[in-house]
């Protein structure tokens, strides 16, 4: 084999050794790639988050409807790194590795919608057109995240979650509760994804835009 062949060989193995996060994001971890995620987890620095920032979506406020602010796209790596960061004292590498196995690989989806001056915890009823009577108002439902639909597709395919819950938000004004939006949470089976295809997370929602996240699967770990 002539040298220079030899040579470009020789750097696109090496490359292909120290460079993993080029190919796709990591499935299974390794225990080397667990220990990782922990020291970084615990640095809960300026790397920290930048780290995890790629991992999220920050979505510019609509002009009218529910606003979609944020789409977390946690992979195991990052979702190890997450959970290191949340806990200190006390918390080792060794417990790091148990919390992977008893987790395995999932990848977390974690979608935020907050409510707008168009679409609130108070809605607008329409009535009918025979009674002409005014328009009424009428509380959102606390579970109202339900009647959104979210999907994870890889490339064309849609892939179904292992489980969904959601939760609704709430902060005080003047003395009183009220509900702000909500956080939904959709869990994956994170071996069911393709590492060559990108991914996206499409929110519908009746009488308002699509949104899409798009995320490049090569560029996660």
């Amino acid at each position: 084999m002539p040298f220079l062949v030899r040579s470009c060989l020789a750097l696109f193995i090496s490359a292909l050794l120290v460079s993993p996060l080029s190919l796709a994001f990591d499935t299974p971890l390794s225990d080397q790639a667990v220990r990782e995620a922990y020291f970084l987890g615990q640095r809960r620095d300026e790397s920290t988050a930048e780290f995890l920032d790629k991992y999220r979506r920050h979505l510019p406020l609509p002009e009218s409807g529910p606003w979609i602010s944020t789409v977390e796209f946690f992979t195991p790596f990052a979702e190890a790194v997450e959970l290191s960061r949340q806990r200190s004292f006390g918390y080792s590498a060794q417990d790091a590795a148990q919390d992977y196995r008893k987790n395995g690989d999932r990848l977390r989806v974690t979608i935020t919608i907050e409510f707008t001056d168009s679409c609130g915890e108070v809605s607008q009823v329409k009535s009918s057109q025979r009674s002409g009577s005014p328009n009424g108002f009428s509380v959102r439902p606390s579970n109202f995240w339900k009647d959104f639909t979210y999907r994870l597709f890889d490339g064309d395919e849609v892939v179904e979650p292992l489980e969904m819950h959601g939760n609704p938000t709430f902060r005080t004004v003047d003395n009183s509760t009220v509900m702000t939006g909500a956080q939904i949470v959709l869990i994956y089976d994170a071996g069911k994804l393709s590492s060559s295809s990108d991914a996206a997370i499409v929110v519908d929602f009746p009488d308002y835009p699509q949104l899409v996240a798009p995320f490049d699967l090569t560029t996660l770990r």
